[in-house]
């Protein structure tokens, strides 16, 4: 699939003519990585707009001391770097969780056709908009909520945008999960194997499987 096909069914683009669409795809480079390579650091300059082809991306901070808190994760259609149109410098790194292909777009020209066409702004705004609100609910989990209930939380908000609603299946380890909610990977399984005994889930591998979905949302209001 060439770049063209590929953004024109990204809702970041909607709206855009074609010959804006085309001048994007046309400077646009696609990317291979493997799962566990790193995208960029938070310490290198680039400004560049990224999208995800297909794979899986984690946006994450690092500790000077290793340890890690992943703050999104974006799969197929998901942009991410927005920061590069007004800094030179991420203020996070990003890693392929799983073979990854990437779209990158110089922000340059990115700039240039936000500024001949404000639906590319309106539409920027409103990811930009929904990533201030992830980022809250995520410092508010991390601040006020026991690793239970982040879980929990975690749970009942990805199994809304799965097809199977019993059955997550990240597709990555428990350990990288354990970096999103704010736990080290001892924590989370002693509160899965605690969760399993209760009969509120069960874990299938790195699947986690939910038989009790009242038990699991009453555990997000810390009951």
């Amino acid at each position: 699939m060439d770049s063209y096909d590929i953004l024109k069914h990204i809702p970041l683009f909607e709206g855009l003519p074609r010959n804006h669409v085309e001048a994007l795809a046309g400077c646009a480079v696609q990317k291979h990585y493997s799962s566990g390579q790193t995208i960029f650091t938070d310490t290198q300059e680039h400004r560049a707009l990224y999208f995800v082809v297909w794979g899986r991306v984690k946006i994450y901070k690092a500790s000077p001391e290793g340890r890690e808190q992943t703050i999104f994760l974006f799969g197929p259609g998901e942009p991410f770097c927005l920061t590069a149109l007004s800094d030179e410098f991420s203020p996070a790194s990003a890693m392929a969780l799983e073979d990854t292909r990437i779209l990158m777009f110089p922000a340059e020209i990115l700039e240039d056709v936000a500024r001949k066409e404000p639906s590319l702004l309106f539409n920027m705004l409103l990811v930009m908009s929904r990533r201030l609100k992830e980022s809250l609910v995520l410092i508010e989990s991390l601040s006020l909520k026991e690793i239970p209930e982040r879980l929990a939380a975690f749970l009942v908000h990805s199994l809304k945008q799965k097809k199977e609603p019993d059955l997550y299946d990240p597709g990555f380890s428990h350990r990288e999960l354990a970096k999103i909610l704010g736990a080290t990977p001892e924590t989370l399984s002693r509160v899965l194997r605690k969760l399993a005994a209760e009969g509120v889930l069960s874990v299938e591998g790195r699947k986690i499987r939910v038989h009790d979905h009242a038990a699991l949302e009453e555990l997000t209001r810390g009951s």
